[in-house]
């Protein structure tokens, strides 16, 4: 064997050596230790509630806006034409007639939504009426009045907001020159009122509107109880009604 082979068995030995050693100590150094879990989350805290013995108040929407219930006032002015005749054993043929003012107020509640009880005063006013007496026609320097007051209901058909109105009265009649001189007066008799109505809100309580007005009434006359006067009026009317 030369010496070339002789060294290199030497190196491979050496070689054998060197790894051999370097195995046993990386098997000798320790495993290192695995990274240390993340903690658990928190858990959420208890979701808030009332105190024991709380009791929620009671949900109130409040009244709804543009309804007929509570207090009723209701104003009316107007024109129109209002008849006044007399029939009786020793006086027939008596009219007297022409364009009135009418103005009236009625006071009250609801029964129900939309159902209003109301007491009202009312009146018709002619300024210079015709007198017809025996087919003759003239114009009379006086004022005529017709008027009473009376109970009554009416109803609103909604959402349309028109009203039906109907009132039994307790009606008068009489007739006065410019002097203040009676030419004619009767004693208390019955009389009816009816109204037909639509009104606009402007407000949550108060309505303004039109209205088509009725009044029949017959009554006695104060100083010959066989003369009966009968009247009629019809008027159309501004009204302004809170409610």
């Amino acid at each position: 064997m030369n010496v070339t082979s002789r060294l290199a068995i030497v190196l491979v030995s050496f070689a054998a050596v060197l790894l051999g050693g370097s195995a046993s100590v990386r098997a000798q150094q320790p495993k290192p230790d695995a990274p240390a879990s993340a903690p658990p989350p928190a858990s959420p805290p208890p979701p808030y509630g009332p105190p024991p013995g709380y009791v929620p108040p009671a949900y109130n929407p409040g009244p709804p806006a543009n309804v007929h219930d509570g207090l009723f006032l209701r104003l009316h002015l107007g024109v129109g034409h209002t008849s006044v005749s007399g029939a009786g054993q020793y006086r027939s043929g008596v009219e007297v007639a022409g364009r009135s003012l009418s103005l009236g107020l009625a006071l009250g509640g609801a029964l129900t939504e939309n159902l209003i009880v109301f007491g009202n005063l009312f009146m018709s006013v002619a300024d210079r009426p015709d007198s017809t007496q025996y087919g003759a026609t003239s114009s009379l320097d006086a004022s005529a009045f017709l008027g009473g007051f009376g109970l009554g209901l009416a109803y609103y058909i909604m959402p349309a907001n028109v009203y039906l109105s109907a009132a039994l009265a307790a009606m008068s009649f009489s007739m006065s020159d410019d002097y203040g001189k009676t030419l004619a007066a009767s004693n208390t008799g019955l009389g009816f009122q009816g109204m037909i109505g639509k009104e606009w809100w402007v407000s949550s309580e108060w309505g303004l509107g039109v209205a088509g007005e009725l009044v029949f009434a017959s009554m006695k006359d104060r100083d010959d109880n066989s003369l009966t006067w009968s009247a009629t009026s019809f008027s159309l009317l501004f009204s302004s009604t809170f409610n």
